[in-house]
């Protein structure tokens, strides 16, 4: 089986942490099919002028996922705030050029994967048309529950999905909200991110808190994420403020790790806010870490919270269990769904700084089974999902070649 995977979101080695959740997947993937994988890049006259998108140009056009993985990142152009809407025409120019080109040089697939409904998801219904292939899409959230807010790009996001073969979703929240939409839900699968074992691990706190810098003897709250408003870290804060006032809880900070993404940049507003509530002091900010340095962080966290408006799956609450740490997650999207019905390994709160900081008071106070954590994390495996995907693309592909 051979599968050309295609995604904007892909890491790469001047941007390490981009997308780090796609290459998990296909890292999986590819041990058990023969898969390319392709992660057009937006591009535009005078980029290196704008300093949000200037970190583009030091993108290389070729590296690899694996050893037994290519990785391509051609451009194509696209022009920020304005001209949106053609980026999926853009992009399938890009695609259709670079595999005219890699078919003389031996490139085959069966099927095509696209790893957003929009722009990949949209440029690959028409890829597959030409070259004859099913076509898969796989929903992450924003391609739902954020384009649809555009009215022309919601007519191509829903373009796409009625004309895949099968779409893939994260998280059931999303099939449901696809299915809102207009979707057929019935050709949507679930398929859920899974966590590396290999990778996030249990090890000695203080030995973890010593090596990173932080005092062995204080309690930590461990937030990660994009430094935009959705990620709730002002909920964070004010629940640390709560829990130091209303608790008397004034033995634990909070780490915050993350940097700019693609949405408005919120770390001034929040020294801001820390400054507001005199928590000087308590609030450690940590630019970006690469995903290979994360586990002594996380094991240096009492607690892992998530404060998200909306989520797929989000990875870093598996890595946080798989570490044996207790996470406080809020009630939306796909983040209860990562629990079920298992209170041994965190709590799930309302959205709120007050029912944030009662989650975190209690998961400070309670006694956790370590084992009991780390087990459950260990049963969410990418392999699991990668078998599943194969399952259904086989399928796919047998049932197109019987036409």
């Amino acid at each position: 089986m051979n599968i050309l995977s295609i995604s904007t979101m892909f890491p790469s080695k001047a941007e390490p942490i981009f997308g780090i959740f796609v290459k998990r997947r296909l890292d999986a993937l590819s041990r058990i099919v023969n898969l390319t994988v392709v992660s057009p890049r937006p591009y535009f006259p005078f980029i290196s002028l704008t300093s949000r998108y200037r970190v583009r140009r030091e993108i290389p056009h070729r590296e690899q996922v694996n050893e037994r993985t290519p990785l391509y990142l051609p451009r194509f152009l696209s022009f920020p705030l304005i001209l949106k809407p053609l980026d999926g025409v853009f992009l399938f120019i890009t695609m259709f050029f670079f595999i005219l080109r890699h078919r003389r040089k031996g490139l085959k697939f069966d099927l095509i994967d696209a790893h957003l409904a929009y722009p990949e998801g949209f440029a690959a219904i028409w890829l597959g048309k030409i070259f004859n292939v099913p076509v898969t899409i796989t929903l992450r959230g924003h391609d739902v529950n954020y384009l649809p807010r555009y009215p022309v790009r919601k007519k191509q996001v829903l373009y796409a999905l009625d004309k895949a073969d099968r779409v893939f979703s994260v998280c059931n929240a999303l099939r449901l909200e696809a299915g809102d939409l207009g979707v057929d839900i019935n050709k949507i699968v679930v398929a859920s991110n899974g966590v590396e074992t290999d990778l996030f691990y249990p090890v000695d706190k203080k030995k973890a808190r010593q090596k990173v810098g932080l005092d062995p003897d204080l309690r930590y709250i461990l937030s990660i994420g994009y430094l935009i408003e959705r990620k709730g870290f002002d909920l964070v804060i004010d629940a640390l403020s709560i829990l130091r006032e209303k608790y008397n809880i004034t033995d634990t900070k909070v780490i915050i790790i993350g940097g700019r993404g693609g949405e408005r940049y919120v770390k001034d507003e929040l020294v801001e806010q820390i400054q507001r509530l005199n928590l000087d002091g308590q609030v450690i900010f940590i630019d970006t870490v690469r995903n290979e340095e994360l586990n002594d962080y996380y094991n240096c966290a009492d607690v892992f919270c998530l404060a998200s408006s909306h989520e797929g799956w989000p990875n870093v609450i598996l890595e946080a269990l798989a570490c044996a740490v207790p996470v406080v997650g809020t009630n939306v999207w796909g983040i209860p769904e990562i629990f079920g019905d298992n209170k041994d390994v965190g709590l799930i709160v309302e959205r709120d700084k007050n029912n944030i900081a009662e989650g975190l008071r209690s998961a400070l106070t309670k006694k956790w089974d370590s084992a009991k954590i780390k087990a459950f994390a260990e049963s969410k495996t990418w392999m699991k999902t990668a078998e599943l995907l194969k399952h259904e693309m086989n399928s796919l592909i047998s049932n197109h070649k019987g036409k």
